[in-house]
């Protein structure tokens, strides 16, 4: 399963800092809600199109463990 899309989606009756989920179109046609937008680590929906969703999880833990270490210079 490939990402042809993503999207920054508000849930419903979500608490407030929950702000918004990335929602993945999936090449299949189906929606995959991959996980929550993180203040801390700006990553463009764009950014994760043509990979799976297995790249994209990674992607987001890449760049949260990066934004971690940068905060502690």
């Amino acid at each position: 399963m490939i990402i042809q899309s993503v999207k920054l989606v508000s849930l419903p009756d979500a608490p407030a800092y929950q702000n918004k989920i990335y929602r993945a179109h999936m090449d299949t046609g189906e929606d995959v809600d991959l996980f929550q937008q993180h203040w801390d680590v700006p990553l463009p929906p764009e950014s994760l199109v043509g990979l799976t969703l297995e790249e994209a999880r990674r992607k987001r833990t890449e760049r949260m463990l990066a934004a971690a270490e940068g905060h502690h210079h």
